[in-house]
């Protein structure tokens, strides 16, 4: 059986070497598991891969986004429906455990659950079976459960506000996703990586990341993880000219070269002049000097952008 390791994840670093050997552990057996970690750090990717690498690959994978499932549908949408149960229900309705039987069931996001909805799936659980609404009938499945939260999950528990059985029933194994800000060795391999794919689904775009673009992201706290940083990427290759991915042109929204420079005028009391000749001397920093990609990422023509530096550069620098 194929080692989850060795699959699609790009990663260097050891928190998250120590996350996929354990999922890949979780794998090799039938056990459940609770995948932890902030939103974007790929938890439901890791679902897939335990499931892919698992003895159930070849039956159904099926996922369930616990937070978008109206109240009034959970159970219909978990345990299925007969006809004229309720006032859209023209037909029997299988549900998704049924869907998954002899596969995988994976519920995404687990916290947002209801206490009734809890207790319901709590039953199932245990019991291994169910009854569609509105019928009579024991409907039994064989179905593994992976489910993720959000790392507050215990702190749910210890609060009450998430039942503590179902905690134990879903947590026989906990695989904690660190955020990216905790792996930042694992920042750059992954923009590459993106880049490479999103490159080629757009069939243009820029081929490396400069030096000055990779200490940026390296440096950024990346608060969306994963998914923001295939984001930022995404907006690099729609917006950069040229190869080279830089700094500016990746949407750092906390702490990146940017917001430093704006902080470090405020806290200077520069005028509005000083500041655009700060950031007009950072972008040609970041650009290498290249006017032309400077003045586009400016939005100003070239020649405006040789007639304020030749300004700048006989005023001197500001103070």
């Amino acid at each position: 059986m194929p080692s989850l390791a060795r699959s699609v994840i790009v990663y260097r670093s050891a928190a998250m070497e120590t996350a996929v050997r354990l999922a890949d552990r979780v794998a090799q057996s039938d056990a459940g598991a609770l995948i932890l970690g902030e939103s974007g750090t790929g938890k439901g990717m890791l679902a897939e891969l335990i499931h892919r690498h698992g003895a159930r690959r070849d039956r159904p994978f099926v996922t369930v986004s616990c937070a978008n499932i109206p109240a009034e549908l959970f159970e219909s949408e978990l345990f299925g429906h007969e006809r004229g149960s309720h006032t859209d229900a023209h037909a029997r309705k299988p549900g998704r455990f049924e869907a998954a039987d002899g596969g995988t069931l994976f519920l995404d996001g687990v916290e947002s659950l209801t206490p009734a909805h809890q207790a319901k799936l709590l039953r199932v659980l245990q019991e291994k079976s169910f009854e569609r609404l509105g019928g009579v009938e024991t409907v039994r499945v064989d179905v593994r459960v992976l489910a993720s939260s959000r790392d507050d999950l215990p702190t749910q528990v210890s609060a009450g506000t998430f039942r503590e059985d179902l905690y134990y029933r879903l947590n026989v194994v906990t695989v904690r996703v660190p955020p990216l800000r905790e792996r930042p060795d694992d920042v750059v391999p992954l923009a590459l990586h993106f880049l490479k794919e999103l490159r080629a689904a757009y069939r243009r775009g820029p081929k490396r990341i400069s030096a000055d673009a990779r200490r940026a992201m390296r440096a950024y706290p990346w608060p969306g993880n994963v998914r923001e940083l295939m984001n930022a990427i995404e907006a690099a290759i729609v917006v950069a000219e040229g190869e080279v991915v830089e700094a500016v042109h990746l949407p750092l929204q906390h702490g990146g070269p940017v917001e430093q420079l704006v902080v470090s005028a405020a806290g200077r009391s520069l005028s509005l002049e000083a500041v655009e000749r700060m950031y007009i001397g950072e972008v040609l920093r970041l650009t290498r000097g290249n006017k032309s990609r400077a003045a586009a990422i400016l939005g100003i023509s070239r020649k405006t952008l040789m007639i304020k530096t030749r300004r700048y550069e006989s005023e001197g620098e500001p103070h």
